[in-house]
């Protein structure tokens, strides 16, 4: 399988291109999209980096409730969801963090102490498209290492008064219900959203979003525009944090929400339940002419959580907790250019800014403990980010680019809590690009690339490291993860038939982190562990091959591997434990080589589409050694659409023959008292069927 994808991306890379170059392209395609996930505001095919784009209409005929839905059908782009929704690019993971950076209309979301990505905060309905960028860039700071994922909401573009309700029901009493008002009259536009969405959930675990979205501008030329956005999210469910279960639960209790602690103990494991809300408020502003561009957005997020940890309430009652997260955000954002034509050569320079503020409290309290210490649970976190980069497009010819940046970034970190453990902590990083291209024509081009990047630890990291790291994990031996990659890309919009986006790339990762453990087992925290390499190829390809069938292929193979490092594994079969086994040559752990999706697209009649989608997954290491495999996993998916004058119908199925499919969790490889792997599973979905209606006027 390997050599065979190797084979057919190298024919896609040394093709004739100029043979089909002539022929006539789709009035719109992915690559024809202007990509604002970068520093230049380029087409998608003119952009020398890896980066795919999910549209709003392809995420909403999958029928996908949340984001993450989505992102998994992207080449190199794996779903890691286990306590909550979460996604890996290129492998490059930790525990118990925040993975890519996340932007809501280049707003970057992030929130508590953990950093986590709340993919569960973004509607979809409220999406216009989606940029994922894998490659290492300069637009954004600290975190792009892990990959950049920028969410654009929609906003109106047609003039007069439009509208559009929809109302779904699907298994497990999911219910979505969802209204839009948008329009345009003189120089104002305007969008408003609003949408209801519950349900009783696979594993009976109950998750309600209500959420409104408004989004207001004024066009000053056809060039500039000032705008304001507004939203609120109300995100509440029976969480499955905490949710694992061993294999007797699982194979007993696999959709139940609570469930015997074992075969031989009845004490009822619970579950937890979070309530969050999200507010943003952000001023946008845009110009772009022939020559100048420039952009900018100035942010305030609030960001509430009440969660309750009722896990253990039957089994260990003085364990229960409640904690409560207030978060501020303000966040601001500058950047703009020039295009300088001097005949046969064109150079644009460009830069930008962009600063963050984040200070966030978090209090906890123990209802059944009132003599329990809650001192190092009670604290005050405050990280400021500073940005500047300066980057330059040269054009030779038409044909030949050249891209060359820099990027400076300072981040600062202070957290205290009542014990009291003190953080005080600062890294400045310096990334770059450099990105030589070929631009057979406007739809075709090949390009190679070198940047570097960086992942900053998240706070909780520092907090654990001063409060348990001792002499093995010192906050101040922590620092950043660096990120050199080497690209080589080619993109083509052949024709309606086929169009193509594939990267071949080459990473090395320093101080990358990892669980740093004693020989008691004893967490001090996460520390930087070691190396990696990682190597990979990602495929993209698409095309509607007459009036009746089209299709897409998307398709991955990602090696990821350390050089060097060390870690707490059992060793088998003897269970022996080691805390500094060297994992050097092993598989970073839960990583897939191989991902693929294969899609067809049938159009029977006027106005109805069938789409019928492959998902595979391949096999994945569970533990640092590569002692324990999960399985590779084949999903189908099914959608039939009508539109009939201003109505449209849909029947979809997702994961229909009802895969079984889990998040596993076993890092160190331990074995139970049988000699098997003492794994914890977090049961994903089933096989989801639903019905839909939408009506636009």
């Amino acid at each position: 399988m390997k050599s065979g994808l190797v084979v057919l991306v190298a024919m896609l890379f040394f093709y004739p291109v100029a043979v089909l170059a002539g022929q006539d392209l789709e009035a719109v395609h992915k690559l024809d999209e202007i990509v604002v996930t970068s520093t230049q505001k380029a087409k998608a095919v003119d952009t020398p980096a890896s980066l795919s784009i999910i549209t709003g209409e392809e995420i909403r005929d999958m029928g996908a409730k949340n984001i993450v839905e989505a992102l998994s059908k992207i080449p190199g782009v794996s779903d890691s969801s286990s306590k909550s929704q979460s996604v890996i690019i290129r492998g490059n993971k930790s525990a118990m963090s925040g993975g890519p950076v996340l932007l809501i209309d280049g707003v970057p979301l992030k929130m508590g102490d953990y950093r986590y990505s709340e993919f569960d905060f973004i509607p979809v309905n409220q999406i216009e498209r989606i940029e994922v960028l894998r490659s290492a860039g300069i637009a954004y700071g600290p975190g792009a290492a892990r990959g950049v994922i920028n969410v654009i909401t929609k906003k109106s573009t047609r003039d007069g008064f439009h509208g559009d309700v929809s109302a779904s029901y699907g298994s497990w009493d999911t219910h979505d219900e969802n209204v839009s008002l948008s329009g345009m009259k003189n120089k104002i536009d305007f969008w408003v959203n609003a949408e209801n969405y519950q349900t009783d959930g696979y594993e009976e675990e109950e998750e309600n979003r209500k959420s409104v979205l408004g989004r207001f501008g004024y066009n000053l030329s056809d060039q500039t525009r000032i705008g304001i956005r507004v939203s609120h999210v109300d995100y509440d469910n029976m969480t499955a944090e905490g949710l694992k279960k061993y294999q007797w639960q699982l194979d007993n209790y696999r959709r139940n929400i609570h469930f015997p602690k074992s075969e031989t103990d009845s004490d009822l494991l619970w579950h937890n339940e979070k309530d969050e809300k999200n507010t943003t408020a952000a001023m946008e502003f845009s110009h772009k002419d022939n020559n100048l561009f420039f952009d900018g957005a100035f942010s305030w997020t609030t960001y509430e959580k009440d969660f309750r940890r009722t896990y253990a309430i039957y089994d260990s009652p003085t364990s229960v907790y409640y904690e409560n997260s207030d978060q501020d955000t303000y966040a601001l954002t500058l950047s703009g250019g020039y295009h300088f034509n001097w005949g046969a050569v064109s150079y644009t320079p460009s830069a930008g800014i962009n600063f963050e503020d984040i200070d966030n409290t978090v209090g906890r309290v123990y209802p059944y403990d009132s003599t329990k210490n809650t001192d190092k649970y009670n604290f005050d976190l405050q990280e400021k980010n500073y940005g500047i980069f300066w980057d330059n497009e040269f054009m030779f010819a038409e044909h030949w680019g050249m891209n060359l940046g820099a990027r400076f970034d300072r981040t600062q970190v202070e957290f205290q809590d009542k014990v009291p453990n003190i953080v005080d902590e600062s890294h400045d990083m310096i990334s770059y690009a450099v990105a030589p291209s070929y631009h057979f024509n406007e739809t075709a081009m090949v390009y190679a690339s070198m940047g570097r990047n960086y992942w900053f630890p998240t706070p909780r990291y520092y907090a654990w490291a001063v409060e348990r790291g001792g002499f093995l994990n010192p906050v101040e031996d922590l620092e950043p993860e660096e990120v050199l990659t080497y690209e080589l890309g080619y993109k083509h919009m052949f024709n309606k038939r086929f169009n193509i986006n594939a990267t071949l790339y080459f990473s090395k990762y320093k101080d990358k982190f990892g669980t740093v453990r004693d020989e008691s087992d004893s967490s001090h925290g996460q520390g930087n562990i070691g190396d990696a390499e990682a190597k990979g190829i990602e495929l993209e390809a698409d095309g509607k091959l007459n009036r009746y069938v089209g299709y897409r292929l998307a398709a991955a193979y990602q090696e990821i591997e350390w050089t060097s490092g060390t870690a707490l594994a059992y060793i088998h079969p003897s269970n022996t434990l080691d805390y500094t086994a060297d994992i050097s040559g092993k598989q970073i752990y839960w990583v897939p080589k191989f991902t693929g999706l294969l899609g067809l697209d049938f159009y029977p009649m006027d106005n109805m589409k069938v789409s019928v989608d492959m998902n595979y997954i391949g096999k994945r290491y569970v533990d640092y050694l590569n002692q324990i495999e999960y399985p590779d996993k084949t999903t189908f998916d099914l959608r039939v659409a009508y539109s009939w004058n201003q109505w449209k119908f849909w029947i979809l199925g997702k994961n229909i023959f009802d895969e079984d499919i889990e998040y596993v969790s076993n890092s160190s490889g331990k074995l139970d008292s049988d000699g098997e792997p003492n794994n914890a599973y977090y049961v994903q979905n089933g096989a989801y069927v639903e019905a839909g209606v939408s009506f636009h006027f």
